[in-house]
């Protein structure tokens, strides 16, 4: 059977234009790095890559929150540990040598100057800063939380710490001149999503699926006053009120405010110590998230991703059809037409 010479031509061109397009696509597959291009390429591992990289999103956004405060946590518990040291040396060497006989009241004088630098040294602390916020004025604090009021008396954010109270719900408040609740500013819990599954329960937010990134210096230090004793929860102004009774010598109440000021020690200790869980547990989801965005990466890579020793196969193969493909067009086309394809 005699086959047209139109017919060749035509089913040539086809052969060539495959050809070149074989040879252009997989250049163009090494040069990316990708497998394919379009969706409509492969639309079952385009799908999947779609849904991985909402989730690489995602981790990549919770893996940022948790790095980040998990930075100002470890300043904080580096802040704390440091006050924690000054209030060690406060009541297992200062009042200790304060309660013996020996010290008489120009000891005392001077243990009680020595109390009011390392108070002043306690306040520092509680007003570090990091970054551009002060961590223990609460969630948006711009401003050194803590001062003393002309009467030597710790003041939050403007507010006498020994007038603020607790709510059963936990939420703190001062009750002002005009005998009406005020809120503490700054004091609300702030929550950020670090890989617990955030939940919104009809219009409120679930803070049981979220991490509490703020704390408030309140809760650190104290606040309010003793129902019984009248006595200041707060170390700062027990430290104060220590300091007049070693002055103003008052043996009895020197040593009931130095009980106190134990319990309350113990109470800072302790938050401490859940600051230090906190740190622990933010090291352990930051390394989980790092492994969960290294993953999604990788599965992203295994989708779109070329194999390289394929394509370069693939890259040779190509380039001998071509060659062979135009070196057999020089013999079944005329010379006019394959002058114009060359």
């Amino acid at each position: 059977m005699r086959v047209a010479d139109k017919t060749t031509q035509r089913n040539y061109i086809k052969y060539l234009n495959k050809a070149r397009n074989d040879y252009a696509e997989t250049n163009m597959k090494i040069a990316s790095g990708n497998r394919f291009i379009k969706l409509s390429d492969d639309v079952s591992a385009g799908t999947r890559m779609l849904n991985s990289r909402v989730e690489l999103f995602k981790s990549e956004k919770q893996l940022s929150n948790v790095q980040a405060i998990n930075s100002e946590f470890k300043a904080v518990e580096d802040s704390m540990m440091s006050m924690n040291d000054v209030l060690n040396e406060i009541i297992g060497t200062k009042l200790i040598k304060a309660s013996s006989e020996t010290a008489g009241d120009t000891g005392r004088v001077t243990i009680a100057a020595e109390l009011k630098s390392m108070k002043e040294e306690l306040i520092q602390f509680a007003n570090m800063k990091f970054a551009t916020k002060y961590p223990f004025g609460g969630s948006t604090a711009k401003v050194a939380p803590f001062s003393l009021s002309d009467d030597g008396k710790l003041l939050y954010n403007g507010i006498d710490v020994d007038s603020v109270k607790q709510r059963t719900d936990g939420t703190r408040y001062y009750v002002d001149e005009n005998g009406v609740e005020q809120e503490i500013a700054k004091d609300n819990p702030l929550f950020i999503d670090i890989g617990l599954g955030v939940r919104v329960d009809g219009n409120s937010f679930n803070s049981v699926s979220g991490f509490e990134a703020s704390f408030s210096g309140l809760q650190i230090l104290g606040f309010g006053v003793d129902e019984e004793t009248g006595n200041s929860n707060n170390i700062i102004n027990l430290i104060t009120e220590i300091e007049d009774k070693l002055i103003n010598y008052d043996p009895d109440k020197f040593h009931e405010l130095q009980d106190h000021l134990v319990a309350r020690v113990d109470i800072f200790r302790t938050n401490l110590t859940d600051m230090g869980a906190k740190t622990n547990f933010l090291d352990t989801m930051e390394t989980r998230l790092q492994n969960q965005v290294d993953n999604y990466k990788f599965r992203i890579d295994e989708l779109v991703g070329i194999n390289d020793a394929e394509e370069a196969t693939n890259q040779s193969m190509n380039d001998y059809i071509l060659k062979a493909v135009i070196q057999m067009g020089s013999q079944i086309l005329p010379v006019s037409l394959w002058d114009y394809l060359r």
